[in-house]
């Protein structure tokens, strides 16, 4: 992911703020493994979708993966729910329809 562009942290860091915040895209299937559907819910939150957010930071985890701290909506019962958590990096992709945000 972002294939010239993998964040080196400075020595002893593991966290690196993303400033302006970059616009990615987030593949909601990836982020959350749901298995095959039971029924369908036509109201119910769109976990499958894969939607624009926001990177706000990156960080190392204890077993060395990347994760981005995310801010994104996803869509259910006719509203978006605003969401900020850690995804991996596998999940994300860069998004360049939209310009980052200015500091």
């Amino acid at each position: 992911m972002f294939e010239g562009l993998n964040p080196i942290p400075p020595p002893r860091t593991r966290q690196i703020r993303v400033k302006p915040a970059r616009p990615v895209w987030v593949d909601l299937g990836a982020v959350f493994r749901v298995g095959r559907p039971r029924r369908v819910v036509p109201d119910g939150l769109d976990l499958q979708a894969t939607v624009p957010g926001e990177l706000h930071l990156w960080s190392l985890t204890t077993t060395g993966h990347w994760v981005g701290y995310v801010t994104f909506a996803i869509a259910g019962e006719g509203r978006h729910v605003q969401v900020s958590q850690w995804v991996l990096s596998a999940t994300l992709q860069p998004r360049s329809d939209h310009r980052a945000r200015p500091s």
